[in-house]
C-alpha cells in the first residue's frame, strides 16, 4: 500500500502526462523503456537526488545528458528520425520514458528500504 501511495505520488506530481496518448509516442516510448541501460537508471536517480537538492544547474546538466542519451536510443533502436526529436510526438515519448525511470529508481528505493509493503 505504501509503494502504491509513493508511486502514484510521484507519477502524478513529477510526469503529469495528457489524457490522450499518442500510439507513436507510446510505441517509441516503449521502444526506449526496452533499451533503457543501467547507466539512464543511474542518470534519472542522479537527476532526482539533484533536483530534490534544488541544484538546479548541475542538474539541468544530467538532464541534458539523460536527454542526449534517449534521443540517441531512439534514433538508432526506435526508428525515431532526428526530425522527430523536437516534436510533441517525441516530447511525450521522453515523458512516458522519465516516468518508468523514475518508478524505477523509486522502486528500487524502497526495496533497499526492505519496508513491509503488505
Amino acid at each position: 500500500m505504501i509503494r502504491t501511495l509513493c508511486l502514484g505520488l510521484v507519477a502524478t506530481s513529477l510526469f503529469a502526462a495528457p489524457a490522450l496518448a499518442e500510439t507513436r509516442s507510446e510505441q517509441v516510448a516503449g521502444c526506449m523503456i526496452r533499451n533503457a541501460t543501467e547507466t539512464d537508471i543511474s542518470q534519472m536517480k542522479q537527476l532526482m537526488l539533484l533536483a530534490l537538492q534544488e541544484k538546479k544547474s548541475e542538474a539541468t546538466g544530467v538532464l541534458g545528458s539523460l536527454m542526449l542519451t534517449a534521443g540517441l536510443s531512439a534514433s538508432s533502436n526506435c526508428g525515431v528520425g532526428f526530425n522527430e526529436v523536437g516534436t510533441p510526438m517525441f516530447e511525450y515519448a521522453l515523458r512516458l520514458y522519465g516516468e518508468h525511470l523514475g518508478t524505477v529508481v523509486l522502486e528500487r528505493s524502497l526495496d533497499a528500504m526492505d519496508l513491509p509493503m503488505q
